[in-house]
């Protein structure tokens, strides 16, 4: 069983700076995620740190400088209602320093991490949307209004489609973000009717781009939206911890073609707790046996997390 870890603002810590000094510098990103892909030889590189903040700032959202490690996070949004989304020009991703940047840092990281599966982190279009006007305008929405919604997040997928563009051209791969979009935050029904139909339209685009069904990452209480997000066309995609695991892999069943990451808490790894760790482990790896084509993880490694820790865990997942 193949042990594949989040890496993120963990890899900063690998090389001594902060999450914020390497998500804006290329060589740093580049950097980062080679010196996390030399110590754990995970198989998902992602070059990334906040990755649920890059296409946001392309449209003029304002990160913030976060105090010591923690990861830079949206502090002004340049929409105020959910109608002001149909008025922004669609994204033009080349023409954004941080964007050519991370496409820049991809490519390094094809060339010093072979035989990883090197990814540029793509959001999806409620992830983008909340980046954009924030979630309870969105929430707000999707009962009082939600054919607004619908139309507002549409047209925003024009914009991410030019991304994908980018990413193809540059001869790299994307990966989806787009936790947030399903329950406790959005309720089922609201992802079937909303969000579904726009990832399958997005992943459409990607599988033509790229010849290869997406990988998307949804966290949440995931199981209660999982038949609606098998049936996207995701090509890879998440058991988050915090939903019933077992219910999620009995969906997974009808959907051999699927991979399926069973993720542990990422808590357990500063609990300094061993056995926890290990039970942990070992239960995630009984779940992922459920389905053919399956890889255990967990959610983002924190910044302070002992490489030890990762190692050992590592070593419990792949003996």
């Amino acid at each position: 069983m193949r042990f594949s870890p989040g890496i993120y603002e963990h890899a900063a810590a690998l090389i001594g700076r902060t999450p914020r000094e390497v998500s804006r510098d290329a060589t740093l990103l580049a950097d980062a995620h080679a010196a996390a892909w030399a110590r754990y030889r995970h198989p998902l590189v992602v070059a990334g740190i906040d990755v649920y903040n890059l296409e946001p700032e392309a449209y003029g959202a304002v990160v913030d400088t976060p105090m010591g490690n923690e990861v830079p996070s949206i502090t002004t949004r340049p929409c105020a209602e959910i109608e002001n989304l149909a008025d922004l020009t669609p994204l033009k991703p080349l023409a954004h320093a941080r964007i050519r940047g991370v496409l820049a840092a991809g490519k390094a990281l094809v060339d010093r991490c072979r035989g990883a599966e090197v990814r540029i982190p793509v959001c999806g279009p409620f992830a983008l949307g909340m980046g954009l006007v924030g979630l309870d305008a969105l929430l707000m929405a999707t009962v009082e209004d939600p054919n607004a919604l619908n139309a507002a997040l549409e047209h925003l997928l024009a914009g991410q489609v030019n991304y994908l563009r980018a990413i193809h051209a540059a001869g790299l791969r994307p990966i989806f973000f787009e936790s947030g979009t399903c329950p406790p935050l959005l309720p089922a029904q609201s992802f079937a009717r909303i969000e579904a139909p726009l990832l399958k339209r997005l992943f459409a685009v990607s599988h033509e781009l790229f010849r290869e069904a997406p990988p998307c990452v949804i966290g949440g209480d995931a199981a209660l939206i999982a038949k609606h997000l098998f049936e996207t066309g995701p090509g890879w995609v998440i058991a988050p911890s915090e939903t019933d695991q077992t219910a999620f892999m009995e969906t997974a069943q009808a959907y051999p073609e699927i991979h399926v990451r069973v993720n542990l808490p990422a808590t357990l790894l500063l609990e300094n707790n061993p056995r926890a760790l290990e039970a942990g482990a070992r239960r995630a790896v009984d779940l992922a046996r459920r389905h053919p084509n399956t890889s255990v993880g967990c959610g983002v490694v924190p910044f302070e997390t002992r490489p030890e820790t990762i190692l050992h865990l590592q070593t419990i997942v792949e003996s």
